[in-house]
């Protein structure tokens, strides 16, 4: 997937005749790290790719999954359907899978599983539109949000306005498993 997202980005830029520069600009991310998502050579964490997706006239999942071909109405993902496999290695210090279907349409939300190795160092804060639910399926992890921190363990839960500055850190000794549910308007 990493490689694929990397190619929508730069096809949706390279079509709307927008320069790396331009899109940095308009996004705030950094252009050295929009070129690593272009050539795959990083992955763009679920905020960045929200970001992207914003100036580039793109939904969410069209950067991540492509093109839209299954029906909005209700869509059933089987284990191993995603196509998406694990991300890693994102600015945030998770890895991540999605949980839905490719070509997925209609939907103004997107399911994500959630992986903090407690060892790397924790992620800068970050805004984007849209909201979050987030659910601690094993381990612990640390909220910080809009200049707090919250311990969150296994079984708790919390829901976030995304627009202001947040971000998640594993603690202890486990990786943490999180659910993550991020919301966008349509």
């Amino acid at each position: 997937m990493r490689k694929y997202v990397g190619e929508r980005i730069k096809a949706l830029r390279e079509a709307q005749d927008m320069t790396l520069s331009q899109v940095c600009k308009l996004t705030g991310i950094d252009e050295d790290r929009l070129q690593a998502y272009e050539d795959g050579s990083a992955v763009p964490s679920i905020g960045a790719v929200i970001q992207l997706s914003r100036v580039l006239g793109s939904k969410m999942a069209g950067l991540l999954h492509g093109g839209a071909t299954v029906s909005d109405s209700l869509t059933i993902c089987r284990s191993g359907e995603s196509l998406a496999g694990e991300q890693g290695g994102t600015e945030q210090s998770y890895s991540y899978a999605s949980l839905t279907r490719p070509g997925t349409v209609g939907h103004t939300m997107e399911p994500f599983l959630l992986t903090f190795d407690p060892n790397l160092r924790q992620g800068v804060p970050i805004t984007h539109d849209g909201q979050e639910f987030v659910y601690v399926v094993s381990g612990a992890v640390e909220l910080f949000y809009d200049g707090h921190s919250y311990r969150l363990d296994t079984g708790d839960s919390a829901y976030l306005d995304s627009s202001q500055p947040h971000t998640f850190h594993g603690l202890g000794n486990e990786v943490a498993k999180v659910l993550a549910v991020v919301s966008y308007s349509s």
